[in-house]
């Protein structure tokens, strides 16, 4: 048995030896470089949207939660004013999500299936989120509700930010501009 494993072992560092590739600028021998990430919103510029965005709607009244979204659909921010209800949490995840999976605003995605401004939501379905898209195989993260829109930086698109809790999904969107507004020199 001895005299079986010294070959294989020699055959399996050989391999090795063989299989290795140039080392990656920075990284150990053999490592491949990793593609490039994402252009993203850096972190302060979200934030100074979310806090503009914030403070836009509680001027009006409303207490908010500010989402922002990267282009692969992973939350990167979320800002939730004082006396604001948890599960706006979620609905602005959905809205970020919905923007992200179907490159238009989320209003735009409701319209789209019927369920725009001044129609009736979507039937409540037991086991299923609020304003989730009919049907038993609909993605159930995707969200009717307004207030979701994609942002771009440098003309490319970065993600979706959001914004839920105004009574209104055109107020989400107000106050979501609103924050725009306020960064859009750094959006250039």
């Amino acid at each position: 048995m001895r005299y079986l494993i010294v070959p294989a072992l020699v055959m399996l560092l050989g391999g090795a030896h063989a299989n290795a590739q140039a080392p990656a600028p920075g990284g150990p021998p053999g490592t491949p470089t990793p593609p490039p990430l994402p252009k993203e919103l850096p972190l302060a510029v979200a934030v100074a949207w979310a806090e503009a965005a914030i403070a836009d709607c509680k001027s009006k009244g409303y207490n908010i939660t500010a989402t922002y979204m990267n282009i692969n659909g992973d939350v990167k921010l979320v800002m939730r004013s004082d006396n604001t209800l948890a599960r706006t949490v979620d609905i602005g995840r959905r809205k970020a999500y919905t923007v992200t999976k179907t490159g238009m605003s989320s209003g735009d995605y409701g319209s789209s299936i019927g369920f725009g401004p001044g129609k009736p939501l979507p039937p409540a379905t037991p086991g299923r989120p609020i304003a989730a898209p009919p049907g038993a195989d609909a993605d159930v993260n995707l969200i009717v509700f307004a207030g979701g829109l994609p942002i771009k930086m440098g003309g490319t698109l970065v993600g979706a930010i959001s914004v839920s809790g105004a009574p209104g999904g055109e107020k989400d969107v107000a106050c979501a501009e609103a924050g725009l507004a306020k960064v859009a020199d750094q959006l250039k």
